[in-house]
């Protein structure tokens, strides 16, 4: 019985701190900002995660208001040919899609892929580099696995990114 008591009570001490834990943090970051300690404040905030966080709302924002839809040819295209050739440029020499030749065999497809609770996620096509894969996320929604998601390769970011900033006439610099 003694036993069972130190169980629950250990377990209940643990989910307290485990409760308690992010609240201290999420304190300890206002304290921060308030006090314009930057040193704080960078090693409690994920920079690149909230980017583009704010970067998801922000598109998702201008989609929604100037009614822009996503035709499934468009990714389709995207996907299959593995570069945005609606941008009106041609694309780089090698440029592979994720097509049933591409994508790879299923163990090259396992190897390439991460499980989660119900989300699974894999990078293609298997014959290029991992930095030129897309990857894809499927979430189980409905008892089916749909594609939720999709990682572009950063050259691809950056020809969108490119193309965002002529089209806002925004500079972009050199790197």
């Amino acid at each position: 019985m003694r036993k069972t008591i130190a169980t629950v009570v250990t377990l209940v001490l643990v989910w307290i701190g485990y409760t308690a834990w992010p609240l201290y943090d999420l304190l300890v970051l206002v304290h921060a900002m308030e006090a314009h300690d930057i040193g704080t404040v960078t090693r409690h905030v994920y920079f690149d995660a909230v980017r583009v966080s704010l970067t998801q709302q922000v598109v998702a924002a201008y989609v929604r208001r100037t009614r822009i839809n996503i035709s499934p040819f468009a990714l389709s295209d995207l996907l299959g040919s593995g570069w945005p050739v609606t941008v009106g440029s041609d694309p780089p020499p090698g440029t592979v899609g994720i097509t049933e030749r591409t994508i790879g065999t299923i163990w090259q497809i396992f190897k390439n892929s991460e499980y989660g609770f119900a989300r699974f996620e894999v990078a293609a096509p298997s014959v290029l580099p991992q930095q030129q894969r897309f990857r894809l996320t499927f979430q189980l929604l409905q008892w089916r696995w749909r594609l939720v998601a999709v990682t572009l390769p950063e050259n691809i970011q950056n020809l969108l990114g490119d193309e965002l900033a002529k089209a806002l006439r925004t500079p972009v610099p050199n790197r």
